[in-house]
């Protein structure tokens, strides 16, 4: 089975440290093969949307490989095995468009097969843009953490950040307007920060001109880390950005420059562009602008109003970035809410947030479109719940929405990639389930979701497979996502925390999944796995027990029952064993990884050199805290393991049916 996995269904305390030298990560390269690179034929088929277009006259490439289009646009084409598959289609009358698959995901019921694609013809005065969310690049990207490698080094600055910018690239190109929110001070050194702000981010100036030459043309300065290094911070950032010819809004050296929008024509038509935040801070001096300090645009109910219905008066489509709503929550608070919809009263044509670091849904509002949270985009967090996010296409017929599509993305390596496999699955069911709870029906195609107003949606179907004892894993199929399931299934009413355990996206081009701490181990990926085209083997490194386990905590849910399950080969006679470390309240989370206890909850022997499964059963008392975990996994007896398809599942239990938003994992019995 492929994609998103959907389930159902007295320890000694043990030290551990995962400090220099004791943390792994899967060097990033050629993806595994059992034979070597192998020619196959891979077939697909594209359509376009709003327009007729000449498909004969269009330039396709499949991982660059020239595909001639039929003229219903089917295509044929040869090509060696690889671990991701990059459709490129560009010509006359289309917009750029790009579609990346993991190679698991192009199995079909008649062979390797690119799920069926749409491309967006070109129309007078429509535009495209294209949304980002959270952008960063410091802390740990220049001092990394766990004896990580660095990202980013003085002698080749300019070179790095544009690596990492690089996977997402081919989806921004050829865009009219390319926008992230940057949520960092720019400057050459260290300017000095706010007295008492805990977390204060420093950039690099040379980050604005590498965004620039990588296609980027706007962005947001609307946050709560502009004037992390206040006045002198904010006009290093301004002088960066003009500088390398950056347009920007959103901040300035007093309220009205902060208010003040770009106005920008895009493809021959004008937009406002409006950045803001949403509260003003709680140390002194505050992030917000003022009549006689510089800061951020304060996303007020009066300010928004004021500089959206101004923008309208004078003959701009305005777009609003608004950053709020709290931090890893899975929907707007209600004031981030009233104001977004407020500047769509007021005459905004498109609403897009951040701040949460995770993805919230999107809702149609009379018509306009708003992307409540984008979550991630380029930023240094290591918690699993952000790393899986979306970006967010949007094409705009002057002032009115012809079509949006939501690119799911993997924060992989710190950096956006385009997520396949089970985390393309997680972003895209939270995403479909957040919108829909606000009555905003989603379509997939080619792995996107897709919403065009006025045009019905045929809902994607949750299907279910067997997943080994009591479970059942639920996934979109990609080539028929609105095709009945087979077969009735009980709704799931877990979800998966891991989100990758499938280990389909643990590479992409140089970037490489740096989430797991693995002791007393060397690692590798390895073809086949038990589903998919790779698995992860663990070989012992010693006489010692090997050790493998998320690099830290996930986020405490309110579930009291957890099942950790998977695909095992392992020699005959090994010991598994599940283990669990609870971070304590008001502990710091690096020391509760170095020092909180450690209890098992199961244990199996393996029987043989064949894959087994396995499930292991959490249950927290009625009475404890609810706490963040990590769960283990600890093999005894063995010198090589193989891990596929994993899961870490908090069950929503004393429910009729999974609460919308949340990201659907399993069903069991």
């Amino acid at each position: 089975m492929t994609g998103g996995r959907l389930l159902k269904g007295g320890a000694a305390a043990l030290a551990l440290f995962f400090g220099a030298g004791q943390c792994m990560v899967v060097a990033a390269g050629a993806a595994p093969s059992a034979t070597g690179p192998v020619s196959q034929a891979v077939a697909g088929q594209v359509h376009v949307v709003g327009g007729e277009v000449d498909l004969a006259a269009l330039d396709a490439r499949l991982n660059g490989v020239p595909v001639a289009l039929a003229a219903d646009g089917r295509f044929t084409a040869n090509l060696p095995e690889a671990g991701h598959y990059q459709l490129v289609v560009k010509g006359p009358g289309v917009f750029d468009a790009v579609f990346t698959f993991g190679a698991a995901e192009l199995a079909g019921p008649d062979g390797r097969r690119v799920p069926p694609v749409e491309l967006v013809a070109r129309a007078p005065g429509r535009v495209e843009m294209f949304f980002g969310g959270d952008t960063m690049i410091a802390r740990r990207f220049e001092t990394p953490i766990w004896n990580e490698r660095t990202l980013v080094r003085p002698e080749s600055r300019a070179a790095d950040m544009a690596r990492l910018l690089a996977p997402m690239q081919p989806y921004f190109a050829g865009s009219d307007l390319a926008s992230l929110n940057l949520e960092t001070v720019l400057a050459d050194r260290d300017l000095g920060g706010v007295e008492g702000k805990s977390v204060v981010f420093h950039t690099h100036s040379d980050a604005a001109k590498v965004l620039a030459d990588v296609g980027i043309d706007y962005v947001s300065l609307g946050n709560n880390h502009v004037y992390d290094q206040v006045e002198a911070g904010l006009a290093s950032t301004v002088a960066a950005l003009d500088g390398a010819g950056l347009a920007w809004s959103g901040a300035g050296k007093n309220e009205a420059e902060a208010l003040r929008a770009a106005r920008l024509d895009v493809g021959g038509q004008r937009y406002a562009m409006l950045g803001f935040v949403g509260w003003k801070g709680r140390v002194e001096p505050n992030q917000v602008a003022e009549a006689a300090k510089g800061g951020a645009a304060f996303g007020s109910d009066d300010n928004i109003a004021a500089a959206v219905s101004r923008e309208v008066t004078a003959g701009h489509a305005p777009i609003v970035q608004y950053h709020g709503s709290s931090e890893y929550s899975a929907r707007p608070t209600a004031i981030s809410e009233r104001r977004m919809k407020l500047a769509i009263d007021k005459g905004a044509a498109l609403v897009v947030s951040h701040h949460p670091h995770v993805a919230h849904g999107l809702e149609l509002y009379k018509g306009r479109l708003i992307a409540y949270s984008l979550g991630n985009y380029l930023f240094d967090q290591y918690f699993p719940e952000t790393h899986a996010s979306f970006a967010l296409k949007v094409w705009m017929d002057g002032d009115r929405l012809f079509r949006a599509e939501a690119i799911p993305i993997q924060i992989l390596d710190y950096r956006p990639v385009p997520a396949v496999g089970e985390i393309r699955q997680a972003a895209l069911r939270r995403i479909i389930d957040l919108s829909a709870e606000r009555g905003t029906a989603m379509r997939l195609v080619g792995g996107h979701g897709v919403i065009m107003p006025g045009a019905k949606a045929a809902v994607p179907q949750l299907c279910a497979a067997a997943a080994g004892p009591g479970l059942a894993v639920y996934h979109y199929d990609l080539h028929a996502p609105a095709a009945p399931c087979a077969g009735a299934a009980a709704a799931p009413n877990g979800r998966d925390l891991l989100m990758r355990g499938d280990f389909e996206a643990m590479q992409y081009a140089e970037a490489s999944d740096r989430s797991w701490a693995l002791l007393g181990v060397e690692a590798d990926l390895v073809a086949p796995g038990h589903s998919g085209r790779q698995a992860l083997r663990l070989r012992s490194s010693g006489e010692g027990a090997m050790l493998a386990a998320p690099k830290t905590f996930f986020r405490a849910t309110d579930a009291r029952r957890y099942t950790w399950s998977g695909w095992i080969r392992a020699d005959k006679g090994a010991v598994i064993e599940a283990l669990v470390q609870e971070h304590p309240k008001g502990s710091n989370r690096f020391r509760a990884l170095e020092s909180a206890p450690v209890r098992g909850f199961g244990s199996m022997t393996s029987a043989g050199s064949g894959w087994q499964p396995f499930r292991f059963e959490l249950r927290l008392a009625a009475e404890a805290p609810l706490l963040p975990l990590r769960p283990m996994l600890r093999i005894r007896g063995g010198t090589e393991a193989i891990l596929d398809d994993i899961a870490f599942i908090a069950w929503d239990e004393g429910v009729d049916e999974t609460p919308p938003g949340r990201s659907h994992a399993a069903a069991a019995e």
